[in-house]
């Protein structure tokens, strides 16, 4: 019986590794949210203006609200004329040295908080965020106002609130 408890629990986990479980993500609220599951193009439609679209699969457990999450991260302009619509390069961790927030606390734009929840410890992704959900009307420079922005972002750590 101890067996067949260990290799049914071994199996969820190795399910939830290869991103295809709905996860529970801790909003705050009475119930837990299910995560959105990406399509078979890789791309989840978060809601409406923000989508993300799996580069690599994570593992693990996913990031959740008021988890301390480090990233790597490039900003773009979007620019539906250019190459996978990356337009001006506007912002970069570089790679090195990891941007660290906590979700839903209020330091970082809504399409964050809402894109990087879910995302699995090791998974890169591309965000893609309407004004509303970034800098909007008045934008923050050397974003420009009302832009639509391109995120790249690889989740490296996650830390849960003390």
């Amino acid at each position: 019986m101890t067996r067949k408890l260990i290799a049914v629990a071994g199996l969820a986990l190795l399910a939830a590794g290869c991103g295809k479980s709905e996860a529970p993500v801790d909003d705050g609220a009475a119930t837990a949210t299910p995560c959105p599951v990406a399509g078979e193009n890789g791309v989840v439609e978060i809601q409406e203006g923000l989508t993300a679209t799996i580069l690599k699969k994570g593992y693990g457990r996913v990031a959740v609200s008021k988890d301390y999450a480090d990233v790597h991260t490039t900003l773009w302009l979007y620019d539906a004329n250019a190459e996978d619509g990356k337009g001006q390069e506007t912002w970069s961790s570089g790679g090195i040295d990891p941007f660290q927030f906590q979700i839903d606390s209020g330091q970082v734009i809504e399409g964050w908080d809402r894109g990087v929840t879910c995302m699995m410890l090791g998974e890169k992704r591309q965000l893609k965020i309407a004004p509303e959900l970034g800098y909007g009307e008045r934008g923050k420079p050397p974003v420009p106002p009302s832009a639509t922005l391109l995120f790249e972002i690889e989740l490296i750590n996650l830390e849960q609130p003390e």
